[in-house]
């Protein structure tokens, strides 16, 4: 979420030695963060309106946000999704067995989203690049075959795990035991829901995968680069860039018990997430040890916000009230021209390699010459007429759009040069700010996290 000036002005005049830890966990505690990072998890956990109905993305959206908010641990978060059953509707991540409706496809994606393990090769024969064979993938597929789709009198659907049975092995057609990876066969006595027995071992102190595959996906968003890469192939053939590293945040993960905000917390403390984007000789090509920052592109949804709050004139999505936030749309199916050139994905897969952020003409045209941009721009009711209808001298004014727009102040060169701007717009003075306005919004120190 973009800071406002006025946001940005008070921190930059902040002298006290802990301001930046005082934000952080104010940050944290504001609505914006659940409400951005159940939009990420609903990207990852398949919300989509056409596969599990409008009402089932509402839900799951509802409980996704109701769990960052009251920051539970992770693992207890997992283990409900792990063993979830229930109307799909309903506020509940149910709806998720209903996008991952066959049990090889259920233990894929559970595999690749909890585990970081893509175990999805071994169907068809070993896999070429790590342990697991066609006997692995039979085992794991099998803690999801009582699972079915039951039509309610409602014409709603329910989530219903009864029983199960083993899977048979691709090619000799003989059952295999249903076994988590790497262990020995699963004991299902008195166990009525076999993904239980699943979920006692993915969440156990013990397993191999789950607190890594998590703390490589943390890093990866706020470092912009995994540890490991692609974030969810963790194998013995694609270590960590660091593994000392890697095994402490693993480690420190478990110690504040999964808790994502403390974790958080200590990410954003650390010297490596506060370098700067600046290079030197000896690590300007640098790609993989986090010696210098590189800026990453916003996400659509972050981006409109941010166009949305700088010229004051909100997105209007039909169906939705005036002022929703973009990162608050649950209809991953919204017709939006912004969202799809910028990236945002239907949520056909459980990779985050869906979400694009590769910049394109599209959108270097669209944020140029589009009239949806322009009009936000030249609003009467915008921020920038606002400007232009104000006290404030020109000086003070790109102050406020830099201050609104890049949470700094204009250099002394900046400045000069956006104060012509006012002087070659005559006497409509708005044309002189909505000309800075539109400039800023234009560079890539707006466009990316720095």
């Amino acid at each position: 979420t973009l800071p406002t000036a006025a946001e940005a002005r008070a921190f930059l005049a902040d002298t006290a030695a802990d301001k930046r830890a005082k934000l952080v966990a104010a940050l944290l505690e504001r609505p914006e963060y659940a409400d951005y990072w159940a939009m990420q998890w609903g990207d990852i956990l398949r919300a989509d309106k056409i596969k599990i109905t409008p009402q089932g993305t509402v839900g799951v959206t509802r409980w996704l946000r109701k769990q960052f908010t009251e920051n539970r641990p992770y693992d207890a978060m997992v283990r409900e999704i792990i063993t979830a059953q229930g109307p799909v509707q309903s506020e509940s991540p149910a709806a998720f067995f209903k996008a991952v409706d066959q049990p090889e496809l259920a233990s894929r994606s559970v595999s690749q989203l909890f585990l970081g393990v893509r175990i999805e090769c071994a169907q068809c024969h070993h896999h070429p690049s790590e342990r697991w064979g066609q006997d692995d993938y039979a085992g794991l597929a099998g803690f999801f075959t009582g699972l079915s789709i039951k039509r309610l009198p409602n014409a709603t659907d329910a989530v219903v795990s009864r029983g199960g049975t083993d899977v048979n092995h691709p090619r000799l057609k003989t059952p295999v035991p249903a076994r988590a990876l790497g262990a020995k066969d699963a004991d299902f006595t008195n166990i009525s829901d076999r993904r239980q027995v699943l979920a006692n071992w993915m969440t156990a102190a013990d397993n191999p995968y789950f607190a890594r595959a998590i703390a490589n996906r943390i890093w990866a968003h706020y470092l912009g680069r995994g540890l490991v890469m692609p974030i969810d192939d963790i194998r013995a053939t694609n270590p960590p860039t660091n593994e000392p590293l890697m095994a402490a945040l693993e480690a420190h993960l478990r110690e504040v018990k999964f808790d994502l905000k403390a974790f958080t917390r200590t990410l954003l403390a650390s010297r490596v997430y506060q370098l700067s984007t600046a290079a030197s000789d000896s690590n300007r090509d640098d790609r993989q040890h986090f010696s210098h920052a590189f800026p990453k592109a916003l996400p659509a949804e972050v981006l409109l916000d941010a166009v949305c709050q700088t010229t004051g004139v909100p997105e209007k999505f039909n169906g939705w009230p005036l002022g929703v936030r973009c990162i608050q749309v649950w209809d991953n199916r919204m017709p939006s021209y912004f969202f799809r050139i910028f990236g945002r994905p239907v949520r056909a897969t459980v990779c985050e390699c869906e979400r694009s952020n590769e910049p394109s003409i599209s959108q270097a045209l669209h944020l140029l010459n589009s009239p949806e941009i322009n009009d936000k721009i030249i609003s009467r009711s915008g921020a920038a007429r606002k400007l232009a209808d104000s006290p404030l001298t020109p000086e003070q004014i790109v102050d406020e759009i830099y201050l609104g727009t890049l949470s700094r102040l204009p250099t002394a060169d900046e400045k000069a040069l956006m104060q012509e701007a006012f002087t070659t717009a005559g006497p409509e003075r708005h044309q002189g700010v909505e000309d800075v306005l539109w400039t800023v919004m234009n560079t890539k120190e707006f466009l990316y996290n720095h």
